[in-house]
């Protein structure tokens, strides 16, 4: 819902007089009026005609801007050439040769940056992320396997802001002037963010299915979808003047849509901090999984900075009226851009979060990447009863430099082998594994100490960290109190501080 502007609002000319064309290409024709050295008397005789002609002649415009062009006269070819494009909404002129030696002029580079496809690394960075959001939207209902109703509304959700992106690619580049039936193409599934989010963390969170009472939520998206079908079945031209400010339909359109987006972003914000966040601290939700509880809070971050962009863009664009609204809507595709990185960066460098069904159990999206991996269960079931062997005896998460390569070769397996024994038998990656265990071990370490003859940072190297920055990272993320506050809460003696 957003307002794009490539062009001023000119007064329309609807008359062409064919008739005084034609006398001026007769009488160019008879004084053989053909070389350079005539342009100029060329030029005074369009300016006269358009002196003597009270209704404007569209070739005339059009002629008058090559001259002004061919004659480095760039401000008045810029004038004329506005003229003419704005009433034919033909912007292959400003291709015509005759505009080669005024290029580099400032008055062309406003032509060129309102009607002729200009890509920059920026909006190339949008893109990218527009693909990897339908490409991931895609994958995520691969498999039967997992919660149906999450994974439709979450891939709805990304999908969505790619579409977003994209159109705002075809704006910025100017792209959308030769596909004028993309225009507002992504307004209507504006309203959905909000509802996709909730019903998502919903679907999670309190095990419920989506019931014919739910549809309500998204009546307001029929309405609007209603009220968009009009300017979709509008001409190509006609789309053409609404994009560049030529046409003065709906001009409260803009402010109405962004009022009605940004109350709706706010509502389902607030519910699902209400609803789903308050649900947080109980003992029986999926959220006490620390990696399901850190992967739902910045969703959340990240869609709240989304709001507050937009917010701050209607203030510019809309109150302020600030020619500024385009750079700070920037902010916004940004926060798109970057929850769409995040989502997929989770994906596939941390699958677990989305692999939470129902039940609130584990289980995978994706079609399962060691289908065809030729691990048969009995060599299964060997390499995990090593690997427990490995964690509980040996206690090989101690080792500092421990890493897959490691773990599989003391397996005397391959690392594809391991990843999936360490995924099927335990249900999480091999960094939150060897962290589980590493916890588990300082928990003991600092229980067991009841004189407080350990300090922390000898915990923390004791089982594998080498610095107490990660190791307190690492343990809140598993018991969501960091190692000082574990042995106030636990009433363990304080270990000893270190002096230097």
């Amino acid at each position: 819902m957003c307002l794009f502007v490539f062009g001023i609002n000119c007064n329309a000319i609807t008359d062409f007089d064919p008739i005084r064309a034609i006398q001026i290409d007769s009488l160019i024709e008879e004084k053989n009026i053909d070389n350079s050295l005539t342009k100029l008397e060329l030029l005074v005789l369009y300016q006269d005609a358009l002196q003597e002609i009270p209704k404007d002649s569209l070739e005339v415009f059009k002629n008058l801007a090559l001259l002004n062009a061919e004659l480095n006269q760039p401000r008045d070819a810029q004038l004329y050439s506005e003229k003419y494009i704005t009433n034919t909404l033909d912007f292959d002129i400003l291709t015509n040769s005759a505009y080669d030696g005024i290029k580099g002029s400032e008055e062309y580079n406003t032509l060129n940056h309102k009607y002729l496809p200009n890509i920059n690394t920026l909006d190339f960075v949008y893109f990218y992320a527009a693909l990897i959001g339908f490409f991931l939207a895609l994958a995520i209902n691969f498999t039967k396997k997992g919660n149906r109703y999450a994974k439709l509304f979450i891939s709805g959700f990304i999908a969505f802001h790619s579409l977003f992106i994209l159109e705002f690619v075809m704006f910025t580049s100017r792209l959308i002037l030769s596909y004028p039936h993309i225009y507002r193409i992504s307004s209507a599934v504006a309203l959905l963010f909000g509802p996709l989010l909730f019903f998502y963390f919903r679907s999670l969170s309190q095990k419920s299915k989506f019931q014919t009472k739910d549809v309500l939520h998204f009546i307001p998206t029929i309405i609007l979808l209603i009220f968009l079908v009009p300017i979709y079945f509008e001409a190509s031209p006609d789309k053409l003047k609404r994009m560049l400010l030529i046409s003065d339909v709906n001009k409260n359109y803009d402010v109405f849509t962004f009022l009605v987006k940004i109350a709706s972003l706010i509502f389902y914000a607030f519910c699902i901090w209400k609803f789903q966040f308050s649900k947080m601290n109980t003992h029986d939700s999926i959220f006490q999984k620390p990696s399901i509880k850190k992967w739902f809070k910045n969703l959340y971050r990240i869609h709240v900075a989304y709001i507050l962009a937009y917010m701050f863009y209607g203030i510019f664009a809309y109150v302020i009226k600030s020619d500024i609204s385009i750079v700070v809507y920037h902010f916004q595709i940004a926060a798109m851009t970057i929850m769409i990185l995040y989502i997929a960066y989770m994906a596939f460098v941390q699958p677990s979060i989305f692999m939470v069904d129902i039940a609130g159990e584990l289980n995978t999206v994706f079609t399962s990447k060691y289908e065809k991996s030729g691990l048969t269960p009995g060599l299964s079931n060997e390499l995990k009863e090593q690997l427990i062997k490995l964690l509980i005896e040996e206690k090989i998460y101690k080792n500092s430099d421990i890493n897959l390569e490691i773990l599989s070769n003391k397996l005397n397996t391959t690392r594809h082998n391991t990843s999936q024994i360490i995924n099927e038998h335990f249900k999480m990656n091999f960094f939150e594994l060897i962290n589980k265990f590493r916890i588990k071990e300082a928990i003991r370490l600092l229980e067991s100490d009841t004189h407080g003859n350990l300090n922390i940072i000898d915990v923390a190297y004791e089982i594998g960290y080498n610095n107490k920055v990660t190791f307190n990272k690492a343990f809140k993320r598993e018991t969501s109190v960091t190692p000082s506050e574990y042995i106030q809460t636990k009433g363990i003696s304080k270990p000893r501080v270190k002096r230097k």
